[in-house]
């Protein structure tokens, strides 16, 4: 019964004209959960243009980098990639320690002509646990001057890299590192971050996009993460930005279209949004997904202009794989990745 209600609202929120007031009826005849779904969710062609992939090219299994990153321009015929670089131990060893950009600079050096990249900037190295390791006992002010800047610095002539992304989903209580920053909690010292990032890399290269870090699904952890993003907005995110992130699994439409919901949020966002990841499990449900969500999420507004597939390889089984390519014999490329390869 309880989804006969939500969903007879959902349809009376829905089909009601857009002067009327929505009133909640219970249809005696009622839609199923799935059947508001198929009723809003139907299949259509993806538009390649509006598509990039998560590759982050740092499993050998797949080939090398640049073979890696040639297969999603050329078999693919995808242009635009995200990509990650982690600071780490391995990285720096030590607050003072010199800087192995190795993989990095691979990397840079292997982005196809033809592809653009969105890198992000995460990850903190083991003394930064340390506060005594900080600058200004600050730890997202040592994280831009020590991490974002010499980056920015380094790769400021790269013409594969066309923007920065700074950090990734820093709600999650689970990753440790956000701990560290502060930012679980506290959207506003995200913020704080971000500014001082986005100062940073337009000081350096003006040229280069400041993409902000989704949170976690904006549609999961109802109204959670969606309240972190709205806490972002009225922090005052979008001044330091040129494009605003998001993350979307799963479906959770009732999410999207309650009011106050996903769809009135990204409907107030003034900047470009870029679905910086979003992906099914499993080679045989990629492609379904894929086809009914994405077009879906595009129009919810003008502004929502990319969409990155979550992700390019994964060496887990094919049923519990977001990889378009997987390690299991006999099912090493999914639905989604034939699509793709087939289609104009």
């Amino acid at each position: 019964m309880k989804y006969k209600i939500i969903v007879s609202t959902l349809l009376a929120i829905i089909l009601a004209p857009s002067n009327a007031i929505a009133v909640p009826v219970v249809d005696q005849r009622a839609v199923s959960h799935k059947g508001l779904e198929d009723l809003l969710l139907p299949k259509r062609p993806l538009n390649r243009s509006k598509l990039g992939v998560n590759a982050f090219v740092n499993d050998s299994r797949f080939g090398s980098i640049k073979s890696q990153l040639s297969e999603v321009s050329t078999t693919l015929k995808l242009k635009q990639v995200r990509m990650l670089f982690n600071w780490s131990d391995a990285v720096q060893a030590t607050p003072d320690g010199k800087y192995n950009f190795g993989f990095y600079d691979t990397i840079s050096r292997s982005i196809p002509k033809d592809v653009s990249a969105i890198v992000v900037l995460a990850g903190l190295p083991s003394w930064m646990k340390d506060p005594k390791n900080w600058i200004d006992n600050n730890p997202r002010t040592t994280f831009v001057k020590k991490w974002v800047e010499p980056v920015a610095k380094r790769f400021r002539s790269s013409a594969g890299i066309v923007g920065w992304e700074i950090w990734n989903e820093p709600n999650m209580l689970a990753n440790p590192d956000n701990t560290t920053l502060d930012l679980v909690n506290k959207p506003e010292n995200y913020v704080e971050m971000i500014s001082l990032a986005s100062a940073a890399i337009k000081r350096i290269s003006n040229r280069k996009r400041v993409v902000s870090a989704a949170t976690t699904a904006i549609n999961q952890n109802f109204p959670s993460s969606l309240n972190y993003n709205k806490n972002l907005v009225q922090a005052g995110i979008l001044n330091a930005v040129d494009v605003f992130g998001i993350h979307y699994y799963g479906k959770q439409i009732e999410n999207v279209i309650f009011p106050g919901g996903v769809k009135d949020f990204v409907q107030t966002v003034t900047k470009p949004i870029w679905i910086t990841e979003s992906g099914e499990k499993g080679t045989l449900k990629q492609r379904d997904y894929a086809q009914r969500v994405f077009p879906y999420l595009i129009g919810l507004s003008s502004n929502i202009s990319r969409i990155y597939i979550y992700q390019f390889t994964e060496a887990t089984p094919a049923s519990e794989t977001y990889g378009l390519k997987n390690l299991t014999p006999g099912k090493t490329v999914s639905d989604l990745y034939i699509y793709l390869r087939d289609s104009q």
